[in-house]
Protein backbone atom coordinates (compact mmCIF):
# COMPACT_ATOMS: atom_id res chain seq x y z
CA UNK A 1 0.00 0.00 0.00
CA UNK A 2 2.84 2.52 0.63
CA UNK A 3 4.41 1.92 -2.80
CA UNK A 4 0.56 2.61 -4.28
CA UNK A 5 0.68 5.80 -2.22
CA UNK A 6 4.55 6.90 -3.00
CA UNK A 7 3.27 6.60 -6.55
CA UNK A 8 -0.04 8.51 -6.70
CA UNK A 9 2.13 11.23 -5.09
CA UNK A 10 4.99 11.04 -7.74
CA UNK A 11 2.20 11.07 -10.75
CA UNK A 12 0.68 14.28 -8.85
CA UNK A 13 4.02 15.84 -8.17
CA UNK A 14 5.14 15.30 -11.73
CA UNK A 15 2.10 17.09 -13.01
CA UNK A 16 2.42 19.81 -11.00
CA UNK A 17 6.07 20.23 -11.28
CA UNK A 18 5.82 19.66 -14.88
CA UNK A 19 2.63 21.39 -15.95
CA UNK A 20 0.79 23.79 -13.20
CA UNK A 21 3.79 25.61 -11.62
CA UNK A 22 5.18 26.30 -15.30
CA UNK A 23 2.18 27.38 -16.38
CA UNK A 24 0.32 29.01 -13.84
CA UNK A 25 3.55 30.57 -11.71
CA UNK A 26 6.57 30.45 -14.43
CA UNK A 27 8.70 28.43 -12.36
CA UNK A 28 10.29 26.25 -14.97
CA UNK A 29 13.40 24.99 -12.48
CA UNK A 30 11.34 23.66 -9.48
CA UNK A 31 12.92 20.91 -7.21
CA UNK A 32 10.04 19.37 -6.13
CA UNK A 33 10.64 16.25 -8.75
CA UNK A 34 14.07 16.32 -7.57
CA UNK A 35 13.12 16.03 -3.49
CA UNK A 36 10.75 13.35 -4.32
CA UNK A 37 13.21 11.43 -4.80
CA UNK A 38 15.02 11.98 -1.51
CA UNK A 39 12.12 13.20 1.17
CA UNK A 40 10.56 9.43 0.92
CA UNK A 41 14.27 8.56 2.30
CA UNK A 42 13.98 10.80 4.56
CA UNK A 43 10.77 10.54 5.94
CA UNK A 44 10.71 6.87 6.16
CA UNK A 45 14.47 5.06 5.99
CA UNK A 46 16.94 3.92 3.56
CA UNK A 47 14.76 0.97 3.33
CA UNK A 48 15.32 -1.14 0.12
CA UNK A 49 11.69 -0.82 -1.10
CA UNK A 50 12.23 2.90 -0.89
CA UNK A 51 15.36 3.16 -2.93
CA UNK A 52 14.08 0.63 -5.65
CA UNK A 53 11.06 3.23 -5.53
CA UNK A 54 13.16 6.29 -5.92
CA UNK A 55 15.48 4.80 -8.64
CA UNK A 56 12.16 3.75 -10.64
CA UNK A 57 10.64 7.11 -10.17
CA UNK A 58 14.39 8.77 -11.23
CA UNK A 59 14.14 6.52 -14.42
CA UNK A 60 10.84 7.82 -14.93
CA UNK A 61 11.71 11.14 -14.62
CA UNK A 62 14.71 10.69 -16.80
CA UNK A 63 12.24 10.28 -19.52
CA UNK A 64 10.06 12.76 -18.92
CA UNK A 65 12.56 15.60 -18.74
CA UNK A 66 14.44 14.59 -21.45
CA UNK A 67 17.38 13.54 -19.39
CA UNK A 68 20.05 10.83 -20.36
CA UNK A 69 19.62 7.34 -18.92
CA UNK A 70 21.05 7.34 -15.69
CA UNK A 71 21.40 10.96 -15.45
CA UNK A 72 19.60 11.02 -11.96
CA UNK A 73 19.46 7.08 -11.51
CA UNK A 74 23.13 7.22 -10.19
CA UNK A 75 23.17 10.70 -8.23
CA UNK A 76 20.17 9.13 -6.74
CA UNK A 77 21.88 5.80 -5.41
CA UNK A 78 24.96 7.48 -4.39
CA UNK A 79 22.80 10.48 -2.70
CA UNK A 80 20.94 7.65 -1.14
CA UNK A 81 24.17 5.76 0.08
CA UNK A 82 24.95 9.30 1.74
CA UNK A 83 21.89 8.99 3.58
CA UNK A 84 22.11 5.53 5.05
CA UNK A 85 25.80 6.46 6.05
CA UNK A 86 24.31 10.00 7.72
CA UNK A 87 21.82 8.22 9.67
CA UNK A 88 23.92 5.24 11.01
CA UNK A 89 26.58 7.75 11.70
CA UNK A 90 24.02 10.30 13.41
CA UNK A 91 21.50 7.30 14.46
CA UNK A 92 18.52 9.73 13.35
CA UNK A 93 15.09 8.44 14.39
CA UNK A 94 12.84 8.28 11.13
CA UNK A 95 9.41 10.80 11.22
CA UNK A 96 7.41 7.73 9.91
CA UNK A 97 7.66 5.78 12.67
CA UNK A 98 6.85 8.98 15.40
CA UNK A 99 4.15 11.07 15.75
CA UNK A 100 3.53 14.30 13.65
CA UNK A 101 5.85 17.36 14.72
CA UNK A 102 6.32 20.48 13.24
CA UNK A 103 10.40 20.38 14.63
CA UNK A 104 10.49 17.09 13.05
CA UNK A 105 9.54 18.80 9.83
CA UNK A 106 11.57 21.81 9.63
CA UNK A 107 14.63 19.45 10.24
CA UNK A 108 13.88 17.29 7.35
CA UNK A 109 13.15 20.35 5.40
CA UNK A 110 16.52 21.79 6.25
CA UNK A 111 18.24 17.99 5.45
CA UNK A 112 16.64 17.84 2.29
CA UNK A 113 18.29 21.40 1.38
CA UNK A 114 21.36 19.56 2.04
CA UNK A 115 20.71 16.51 0.40
CA UNK A 116 19.61 18.13 -2.59
CA UNK A 117 23.46 20.17 -2.42
CA UNK A 118 24.89 16.47 -2.55
CA UNK A 119 22.35 15.14 -5.15
CA UNK A 120 23.95 18.21 -7.46
CA UNK A 121 27.40 17.83 -6.35
CA UNK A 122 26.88 13.73 -8.03
CA UNK A 123 24.65 15.17 -10.62
CA UNK A 124 27.53 17.60 -11.97
CA UNK A 125 29.89 15.00 -11.00
CA UNK A 126 32.13 17.24 -8.40
CA UNK A 127 31.17 20.12 -9.85
CA UNK A 128 28.50 22.41 -8.20
CA UNK A 129 26.29 24.89 -9.94
CA UNK A 130 26.99 27.61 -7.08
CA UNK A 131 23.89 29.51 -8.34
CA UNK A 132 22.24 26.85 -5.71
CA UNK A 133 23.77 28.86 -3.05
CA UNK A 134 21.45 31.69 -3.34
CA UNK A 135 19.04 32.16 -0.17
CA UNK A 136 16.15 32.38 -2.39
CA UNK A 137 16.86 29.11 -3.82
CA UNK A 138 17.26 27.83 -0.66
CA UNK A 139 14.22 29.24 0.70
CA UNK A 140 12.36 27.67 -2.24
CA UNK A 141 13.77 24.10 -1.70
CA UNK A 142 12.75 24.47 2.10
CA UNK A 143 9.50 25.49 1.44
CA UNK A 144 8.77 22.84 -1.43
CA UNK A 145 10.44 20.05 1.26
CA UNK A 146 7.64 21.41 3.83
CA UNK A 147 4.78 21.42 1.94
CA UNK A 148 6.03 17.19 0.74
CA UNK A 149 6.51 16.53 4.02
CA UNK A 150 3.31 17.83 5.09
CA UNK A 151 1.70 15.65 2.14
CA UNK A 152 3.70 12.59 3.56
CA UNK A 153 2.09 13.48 7.07
CA UNK A 154 -1.08 13.58 5.80
CA UNK A 155 -0.99 10.33 3.38
CA UNK A 156 1.26 8.02 5.81
CA UNK A 157 -1.01 9.27 9.11
CA UNK A 158 -0.64 6.09 11.27
CA UNK A 159 -4.00 6.15 12.98
CA UNK A 160 -3.50 4.53 16.18
CA UNK A 161 -1.22 6.78 17.15
CA UNK A 162 -4.11 9.56 17.99
CA UNK A 163 -6.79 7.77 19.93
Amino acid sequence: MVIFKLSLIFLAVLLIDGLVLPAFFGLRNSFLSLLLLIVPILYMGPRRQYVACGLFFSVILEMSKGISLGGLALPFLFTSVVIYLTQRFLDIQYTHDARFGLSKSVIIALMSVAFIYVFSFFYKQGGVNMEYFDPVIGLTIVLEALALVFVFNVVFNKKNDYT
